[in-house]
């Protein structure tokens, strides 16, 4: 067996095992990754330490670590509860109104945290008020997820990185661009759809408490959340939809990690929140070591010719307009099972270049239906997101039947992608 082939089998080995056990896949990758880079490439411990994806890495801690003090000291929470009580007497539009704030928090910068943070909030309301598990379940994953692939939150900056270190840095922007106006339209129409399936014509008003005036405390968070959002965010849409140089140049040294953790920084010397507990609470530690972990593996796979064999297996048995689409389902079955963010973008995204190069299809396009693939199965109660979400109903009774009824959705999901995807190829070709 080749060391490619060893590579494949050891990336199947260790999604696998991260299933059946629910324990991180890291370990076992990088043992995988030392075994066959070291054992059969001959490679040095340095060598397969450098394909640690830092730069990704540290925009990941820096825009948790953040976000996390508006979690913490409850702020985001606070800002929910006087959105949710001005809609008191709104009850059948509190369910969109859960999904719009997931989708803005998610988008701000908190990605796939947000579900953590409003899937308690979501299944407590949708008690009081009587409207069904499912609509809460989806109101919070579809804005997560569609809120998490903005350009500068948990899923797009990994995106814009990846695509970035990449022979096609030029995409960076439009990939992420136009994967996150998909994400958004086929998550929102799928919530409304779902919604609207599972309402019953139920949902009542009056329930929601007067909500505290916010404390100083959360007023400076709020303040800072904004002005370090607005800092990142207007001077690279400037600057891409004028062309203007300056404000490019402008825009390319605002990183986006360094300025979140400046934020972070300033949070943490005024005292909004404790650091250590926004470090220990906050920052995904699991992710961050997975998404190390695997693309150590997806390393030595490079090295040992993986993306040249699974790209001359994809191009060399399949029309053109068919590549994409399967792409866009390997993609969305992975994410079913395993992360998208630490898993399925680390192992699919080295082969788009390959393919572009040997088929002419369009780059963007693979790269586009690949994340969004990747991000809409995401909400399954199997994955990262969905079980998150999950995690937040805290009726044993209504969680097990919850289990079983969200099941189907992300593969309705990825099936509404994969016909997109052939449409989009058709154009393309």
């Amino acid at each position: 067996m080749s060391a490619a082939w060893m590579v494949l089998v050891a990336v199947a080995v260790s999604i696998i095992y991260g299933y059946k056990t629910q324990k991180n896949i890291a370990p076992p990758a990088v043992t995988f990754a030392f075994l066959i880079g070291c054992g059969v490439l001959q490679l040095k411990p340095k060598e397969i330490l450098s394909f640690l994806p830092v730069s990704i890495l540290f925009n990941v801690l820096a825009i948790t670590f953040f976000f996390g003090f508006a979690i913490e000291n409850g702020t985001l929470a606070a800002v929910t509860g006087k959105i949710l009580y001005a809609m008191r007497n709104h009850p059948k539009w509190m369910m969109p109104a859960m999904c719009l704030i997931s989708f803005l928090i998610a988008m701000s910068g908190a990605g796939i945290a947000t579900a953590a943070f409003m899937a308690p909030i979501a299944f407590s309301l949708s008690k009081k008020i009587e409207a069904h598990p499912v609509a809460a379940y989806t109101a919070v994953a579809a804005g997560t997820v569609a809120g998490s692939n903005f350009m500068y939150s948990g899923g797009g900056i990994v995106v814009l990185n990846l695509v970035k270190e990449s022979p096609y840095t030029e995409l960076a922007f439009p990939v992420t661009v136009f994967s996150f106006l998909l994400t958004t339209a086929i998550c929102l129409i799928f919530f409304f759809v779902i919604y609207m399936v599972f309402r019953n014509g139920k949902c009542v008003g009056q329930v929601y408490e007067r909500p505290e005036v916010l404390s100083s405390v959360q007023k400076k968070t709020l303040a800072l959340l904004l002005i370090v959002v607005l800092v990142i965010i207007i001077p690279n849409f400037v600057g891409e939809l004028t062309g203007n140089s300056a404000i490019r140049s402008l825009a390319g040294r605002l990183d986006v990690g360094f300025v979140m953790m400046i934020g972070g920084c300033v949070a943490s010397v005024l005292n909004l929140a404790d650091d250590r507990q926004v470090l220990r609470f906050q920052v995904p530690w699991t992710t961050l070591v997975m998404l190390g972990g695997v693309s150590m593996l997806i390393g030595v796979g490079k090295e040992a010719g993986l993306v040249e064999l699974l790209a001359g297996l994809i191009s060399g048995h399949l029309p053109k307009i068919l590549i994409a689409p399967v792409l866009s389902l390997s993609a969305g079955l992975m994410s079913v099972f395993s992360s998208a963010i630490s898993v399925v973008l680390p192992t699919l995204y080295p082969l788009v270049p390959e393919l572009t190069k040997d088929t002419g299809v369009s780059a963007q396009l693979m790269y586009s239906v690949i994340f969004v693939s990747a991000t809409i199965t995401g909400i399954s109660p199997l994955s990262t997101t969905g079980s998150m979400i999950l995690g937040g109903c805290k009726s044993e009774k209504v969680r097990s039947r919850l289990f079983y009824q969200v099941i189907p959705l992300p593969f309705i999901l990825l099936a509404v992608m994969v016909g997109l995807s052939i449409v989009f190829s058709a154009i393309h070709i």
